[in-house]
């Protein structure tokens, strides 16, 4: 007797516990569908494509001066970036226009500094680093780099994307042969440029 009183309340534990796991079991494959907090994997996968994209718009242009740039000009707005370019023409002693490469039929563009830049000829291939400006605005571009440009020769540029160098380094010069480079000074609006 000893022994079958022993069997019963094993049995009958036995058979709790199973319907007990039972019931976690059926509750852990209960149907999720309906309102979930918390965050989802499609959240995160949103939030780390949303990063990305903010690091790549974050992160600066530095290539040819073609349409790959040219198109997204706009969003190098207020950025430094570094463009490769062949002058098209000298303005001023501060200012010169950058053609697109051979490929591309992009618009030239307008890039001025605060400091005369020297060595530099038309057809020379040079590397400028600088600010990407949205629209030009001659008042606005004298008073922040404090020279008083030739009026009449920027009024093709009105209102266009442009960049103010912090540094041009000449590539090629207009013969071929490759040249020095000129920097153009960034601490003061009134400094001159340094020969490499």
């Amino acid at each position: 007797m000893f022994s079958r009183f022993r069997t019963r309340p094993t049995a009958r534990t036995a058979a709790a516990g199973i319907v007990a796991f039972a019931a976690f079991g059926v509750a852990g494959c209960s149907d999720t569908a309906g309102e979930e907090e918390g965050t989802t994997v499609e959240d995160i996968q949103e939030a780390d494509d949303e990063s990305l994209e903010g690091e790549a718009a974050a992160t600066p242009y530095e290539g040819a001066y073609d349409g790959t740039f040219y198109d997204d000009v706009n969003t190098y707005v207020g950025q430094e970036v570094t463009v490769s370019a062949e002058i098209d023409s000298i303005v001023s002693p501060q200012a010169f226009i950058i053609a697109g490469t051979a490929d591309t039929t992009v618009d030239p563009m307008l890039v001025v500094g605060a400091t005369e830049v020297t060595g530099l000829t038309e057809g020379a291939v040079v590397e400028v680093t600088g600010t990407v400006h949205e629209a030009f605005d001659l008042p606005q571009v004298e008073e922040d780099t404090g020279v008083d440009f030739q009026d009449d020769l920027f009024n093709d540029y009105d209102a266009e994307p442009y960049i103010t160098a912090t540094s041009v380094e000449v590539v090629e010069d207009g013969g071929g042969d490759a040249a020095t480079d000129v920097e153009t000074a960034t601490d003061s609006p009134t400094s001159t440029p340094t020969a490499s």
